[in-house]
This record gives structure tokens, sequence and C-alpha cells, in this order.
């Protein structure tokens, strides 16, 4: 009798557990952020914190070129939040009427690197020795799009066309360059810092369009899920946290200076 007794009691003490295991999946709320490739290092960063002062809250971050996340919205991709590197991409997810909400918070540069031990110390090199140039794809990527614009302001984007090789995102770019797979490429500033590159030539800011990176709210069905549209909003006010933003600048990126322009 007393066995019978114990096997009901744990029996129904499996049960309890496996209800409350269900209702803790249940209650886990999932934010879908778009973002910038560039923005890995320190959305990870700001992941880690966020999870752990909301424990039933899940970021599931989809990086990649700007270009490439604008249209994977458009056509339907789960999204929250998009992180933009270009303007353009973000003001064209906001003219489609895909945006709640959103603000330019940060500023880049953009840079010539070369593999550590390069002898390379500009990119106007590069035009007499058939070296390999890594860049971003520019219809899809903003980094690829700014340095089109740089090479066709100093005349060597035709001249230089053989040695291109072509990239999904910018941080494929960098990837390529460490390993010696190329000779050079453009990367934003905040994707320097690795010890393995080292910069060959910081490029004048007058030679591109700014760099500003967006943070877009994305219009979702999201009235009808209380809970979830707070955790969305929350995370999108803590990117704006001045913590966050020292996180920021600790992985290169600057603060917006300069307002002018901004829309």
């Amino acid at each position: 009798m007393k066995k019978i007794i114990i096997l009901i009691l744990l029996s129904c003490t499996l049960v309890a557990c496996s209800n409350t295991s269900s209702s803790s999946e249940q209650s886990l709320t999932t934010i879908y952020v778009s973002a910038a490739a560039s923005m890995t290092e320190p959305l990870l960063q700001i992941k880690e914190q966020f999870e752990k002062e909301n424990p039933t809250v899940e970021l599931l971050y989809n990086f990649g070129g700007s270009g490439t996340l604008r249209k994977q919205i458009e056509q339907g991709a789960p999204a929250d939040l998009f992180i933009s590197a270009s303007e353009s991409d973000y003001l064209a997810l906001e003219e489609k009427g895909f945006v709640d909400e959103g603000e330019a918070v940060l500023q880049n540069e953009i840079a010539f690197i070369v593999p550590e031990g390069s002898k390379i110390s500009s990119m106007e090199q590069l035009k007499n020795n058939d070296g390999k140039i890594a860049i971003g794809t520019p219809e899809a990527v903003p980094a690829g799009t700014y340095a089109k614009q740089v090479l066709e302001n100093v005349g060597l984007w035709d001249d230089l066309q053989s040695q291109f090789v072509f990239t999904k995102d910018v941080r494929q770019v960098l990837t390529l360059v460490k390993e010696g797979s190329v000779d050079g490429g453009f990367v934003y500033v905040s994707d320097a810092q690795d010890e393995k590159v080292k910069i060959a030539e910081m490029v004048d800011s007058s030679l591109h369009d700014p760099i500003y990176y967006y943070v877009a709210l994305i219009h979702t069905d999201l009235e009808n899920d209380t809970e979830n549209s707070q955790m969305v909003n929350r995370f999108y006010a803590y990117l704006f946290d001045e913590n966050n933003m020292d996180t920021y600048q600790q992985f290169g990126f600057d603060l917006i200076k300069d307002t002018n322009g901004i829309r």
C-alpha cells in the first residue's frame, strides 16, 4: 500500500514539474532584432546583460548587411527592431510604413585595412600591384556603398574593378583581411579594432555620405500581446541607455556629434 501511495505522489510531482516547466516556456518572450553586422560585438554584450536583468526574455539577433535585412523585413521576416548602418534603408522602411518609431543613435567612419605585417600603407598602392580588395556588395552592404563612393571620388573605382572581392557584409571583409585572403579591405573603424589587422589609411569623411546608425521599432501586430509589446519597447529604450552608449564607444563607435541633416 505504501508503495502505491509513493508512486501516486511521485506521479503528481512529475506532472506538477512538467506543468511548471511548460508554463515557464510559454511565458518566455522572444524579441527579434535585425541588426547591421558591424554591430555584432556591442549587441552581444548588451544581450547578455539585458537577458540577465530580464530572465523571461530571449533576444534573437539576425546580423547582416542593412540592405539585405531591410528586404527581409519587407518580405515578412520576423523583426521587432531594425538597427541599420544605412540611413537610406531606414528611410525606405519608414516610408513604406514598417517603422513605428526610430532614431539615429551612432555614427562611424570608414577605414582601409590590411593584414597585420603588411607593408601597404594606402589604397592608392593597390592600383599598381594587382592586390585583391575586399568590399561589401554596394547594393546590399552600406560599408560597401560608402567605400564605392570613396573610390569613385578619388578616381579609383574603375581602375580597381578586376581586384574587388565582394562580400555579403562588412564582417566578411574583416575575416578575409585577417586571414590574408585579400591584400586589403574597407570596413568601419569599429571593425578595425581587431589586433590581426591594421588601419593603412583613414578615409576622409567628406568622400562619402555621413554614416549614421538608426534604431527602428518595427510595426507589428503586438496590440493583442501586451506583455510582448512592453518587452519590445523596454529593449528599444534600453538600447539608448547611458551605459550602453559607453559600450558602443568601447567597440569603436561614436555618439552623434552633429545632428544637421539627420531625419
